[in-house]
C-alpha cells in the first residue's frame, strides 16, 4: 500500500480492519448481561446505605432523648438555684 493511492483500501486492509473491529464489537446479550450486573450492584449498595441511615436515625434519636433529659435536669437545676431562698422557707416552716 506504500506505492498505491493512500484512499484505497484493499481487501486484505478490509480483513484486517473488520477482524479488528469484531474483537473489540459486543454483543447485545453481553451488554445486557453487564447491564444487570451493574444495576445489581448499585442495588446492592444503596441497601447498605440505606441500613446505615437507618442505624443512623435510631442513633440520633437516642442522642435526643439523652439531650432532652439533660436539658430538663438543667432546667430543674437552674430553677433550684434560682428559688432556693423561697425553697429553704419553704422546706423549714
Amino acid at each position: 500500500m506504500s506505492n498505491e493511492d493512500p484512499s484505497t483500501f484493499t481487501q486484505k486492509d478490509l480483513m484486517q480492519h473488520l477482524l479488528h473491529a469484531s474483537q473489540h464489537a459486543a454483543t447485545r446479550e453481553e451488554l445486557q448481561t453487564v447491564k444487570q450486573e451493574i444495576v445489581a450492584d448499585i442495588d446492592k449498595r444503596f441497601e447498605q446505605v440505606d441500613k446505615r441511615f437507618d442505624e443512623l436515625k435510631s442513633d440520633i434519636k437516642e442522642q435526643s432523648k439523652r439531650h432532652d433529659r439533660l436539658s430538663w435536669y438543667l432546667f430543674a437545676g437552674m430553677l433550684a438555684i434560682f428559688f432556693k431562698d423561697q425553697l429553704a422557707t419553704l422546706l423549714t416552716s
